[in-house]
């Protein structure tokens, strides 16, 4: 269900939610941040920003390959960063 999702992304942006994914293969939450940040840093560099859809999905997708208490620390990091940007 998410892949089908990922049709509608522009290229530009496909390609970054993909090398997010590739990235973070075997890799704890822990690890899952520092490649967000770079990703937002090429976005930047690009001129681009990541809807709150596309955001999502970027989660959802990180989150399928994780272990439940993985799930619930992105989870807590998600709602902590959420909080921050109220």
């Amino acid at each position: 269900m998410n892949r089908d999702r990922l049709r509608s992304i522009p290229s530009n942006k496909l390609k970054i939610i993909l090398d997010i994914i590739e990235a973070s293969k075997g890799k704890g939450s822990d690890a899952i941040m520092p490649l967000l940040m770079q990703a937002n840093q090429t976005m930047q560099q690009q001129g681009l920003s990541f809807t709150p859809e596309e955001s999502a999905l970027i989660l959802d997708l990180l989150k399928e390959d994780m272990s439940p208490a993985e799930i619930r620390k992105l989870n807590m990091m998600q709602s902590i960063l959420a909080s921050y940007n109220r």
